[in-house]
């Protein structure tokens, strides 16, 4: 009983302490005015970053590296086409891709009125500019992925390889 009224005292003069030094502040010598001891707003001098030669640039979504702005800026625009569609005649798609770095994906299926579906997200660019990524910006949708190809697009597979087999996967850039 002894025992843990002492290990008790003990605790509670341990957490005193701890209180103690964690509030208390350094306060300027008796004779010294606090404001001397500041240094002026005047002789604060901004950081600036420092980046190591060669080092990766990560770009949020939507936000594209400076060494590909002209790349983006010259990609900027709509893109149309007809892809393959398992069981109908096509698949009517419009991509618009805007500055800002935001996107909207129109998919339309032939012959199936009412079926367009809208995607909006973001988009990048990939593989030093020769490839455009689309950012759903939801758990549930997949990214997708473009080949830049001269004026248009070519739809990648989810692993960044053609789609193959002669089916038609290029966008236009609209004029």
């Amino acid at each position: 009983m002894e025992r843990n009224r002492r290990l008790s005292r003990l605790a509670a003069a341990a957490a005193c302490a701890v209180l103690a030094c964690a509030c208390s502040r350094q306060s300027p010598d008796a004779g010294t005015p606090a404001a001397a001891t500041a240094a002026p707003a005047s002789a604060a001098q901004p950081v600036a970053a420092v980046e190591a030669p060669g080092a990766a640039t990560m770009a949020e979504p939507g936000v594209q590296p400076a060494g590909n702005d002209a790349d983006a800026r010259a990609l900027v625009g709509t893109y149309s086409g007809t892809l393959p569609c398992a069981d109908c005649p096509g698949i009517d798609e419009t991509l618009v891709l805007s500055a800002d770095g935001g996107f909207v994906l129109t998919d339309t299926y032939r012959e199936r009125p009412g079926s367009a579906n809208v995607v909006q997200g973001s988009w990048s660019l990939e593989a030093g500019g020769k490839r455009i990524r689309l950012d759903p910006g939801s758990k549930d949708a997949a990214d997708k992925l473009y080949e830049v190809d001269g004026d248009g697009l070519r739809v990648l597979d989810g692993d960044g390889k053609r789609l193959g087999g002669g089916l038609p996967d290029r966008l236009a850039k609209d004029a």
